[in-house]
């Protein structure tokens, strides 16, 4: 091989091995990849109770066109169906990132509202006093403010586990069937927005 081409090869090798590392780089960044809406990213996987989930879908919360908060569905593997999902064994989890000041009080009562209008009467009575659990764990942050990034998490043989930007509120709050209903208040068949709806569950808008 003469000089010039030795030349050549050796440049050949090292636009190959340019490449070969960025590709490397990209495979050792894919844990770290992010969905993004309204400009609030949330993490494509997470783990709850020792679990890996992924993100099933996420959307904006808005009312008279004023931004309420990023939603993120996460679970176990993704799924399209509300029955699927709400029969889904294993860790979830429901992200809420806000988009601006709400009190504690609205921020109650719209949960609690939706719970209920997405429950049977019957379920609902059984399902009250863990409500008022949740209605309590809500108004003891005081105002839930914009960034304020609230994860409410089912884990296994525990039941709903509220955190705050990144502490914990309130005791758990026992029962797959709490969490269960929690869920509908975003997949349910009253839900307050039906395009949400179908970016939780990776549908096109309705």
């Amino acid at each position: 091989m003469n000089k010039l081409n030795r030349h050549r090869h050796h440049r050949h090798v090292k636009r190959l091995l340019a490449v070969l590392a960025m590709a490397g780089a990209c495979v050792i960044a894919l844990p770290g990849q992010a969905s993004e809406v309204a400009g609030v990213a949330l993490d494509d996987a997470v783990a709850v109770a020792g679990q890996p989930l992924v993100l099933n879908g996420l959307g904006l919360r808005s009312k008279m066109f004023i931004k309420v908060y990023v939603v993120g569905l996460y679970l176990p593997h993704k799924e399209t169906h509300p029955s699927d999902v709400l029969g889904m064994p294993g860790a979830k989890r429901v992200q809420l990132v806000m988009m601006r000041n709400v009190g504690s009080e609205l921020l109650a009562d719209n949960l609690s509202k939706a719970l209920a209008e997405n429950t049977s009467k019957a379920e609902m009575a059984r399902l009250q006093p863990r409500v008022e659990q949740l209605r309590s764990l809500m108004m003891s942050l005081g105002e839930a403010r914009k960034g304020s990034k609230i994860l409410l998490d089912f884990q296994p043989g525990v039941g709903t586990h509220v955190t705050v930007d990144g502490q914990a509120v309130g005791n758990d709050i026992p029962g797959d069937d709490f969490y269960r209903a929690l869920l509908r208040i975003w997949i349910g068949d009253e839900v307050a927005s039906k395009p949400l709806r179908a970016q939780l569950l990776g549908l096109p808008p309705t």
